[in-house]
């Protein structure tokens, strides 16, 4: 019954994460990014619009008892990795598709789990035209909303570069989503997430 429970929470904290841990992989501080760019970019708004799905859940051991680093994956102690994809819309990158996963700390009480926290996040979204947009994410949290009944993640990301036409990009904002019915989740339904922030192009490679 936990593990049914605790792969629910799985699913809510999938994407995203905002307050990234220290640690090997990852992202620079958003501030940071922005200021080693200054003068040399442009920004303009990014925003998307997209679902995900819970691909495959690596737990570190017995649920509620063992905890991992996941051999460097995670900067802190974890309960899972979770993998999951994604696909959408963004503006200006149109068609989006891609993977990612991150590391969750589930928040145990007497009666299984009470929540989560994530971080850790690394993905990467395709164009249409093949050019790719790799994302970080960290800070993660997840909750119920009390006037509606339903879980609700929310995150930070940070753009880090791709290729292609994100060849020499950064950026980042704020993600997240509401998942109503978990055993739909569960049996493989999609989950609605958006995304608001920025994305700042080189000159010679920003969007026409």
């Amino acid at each position: 019954m936990w593990k049914r429970a605790i792969v629910c929470s799985s699913v809510v904290a999938v994407l995203v994460g905002w307050t990234c841990a220290s640690g090997p992989g990852s992202p620079v501080s958003l501030a940071a990014s922005l200021a080693t760019t200054a003068g040399a970019t442009r920004a303009r708004p990014w925003q998307a619009q997209f679902q995900f799905r819970a691909a495959n859940i690596q737990w570190a051991g017995q649920p509620g008892v063992d905890r991992s680093n996941f051999g460097g994956r995670c900067s802190v102690p974890s309960d899972y990795v979770i993998i999951a994809t994604f696909e959408g819309e963004a503006s200006p990158a149109g068609r989006i598709a891609g993977t990612g996963s991150h590391c969750t700390q589930v928040l145990w009480t007497p009666t299984g789990p009470g929540g989560v926290t994530y971080s850790d996040g690394m993905g990467t979204l395709a164009a249409a035209d093949g050019s790719l947009l790799h994302i970080r994410w960290g800070g993660g949290t997840s909750g119920v909303d009390a006037a509606t009944g339903e879980m609700w993640f929310k995150d930070q990301f940070w753009i880090v570069g791709g290729t292609g036409r994100f060849a020499v990009v950064s950026g980042g904002g704020t993600e997240g989503g509401t998942i109503k019915d978990f055993q739909a989740v569960l049996g493989g339904a999609p989950v609605p997430m958006w995304m608001e922030g920025t994305i700042a192009y080189t000159p010679e490679r920003r969007e026409r």
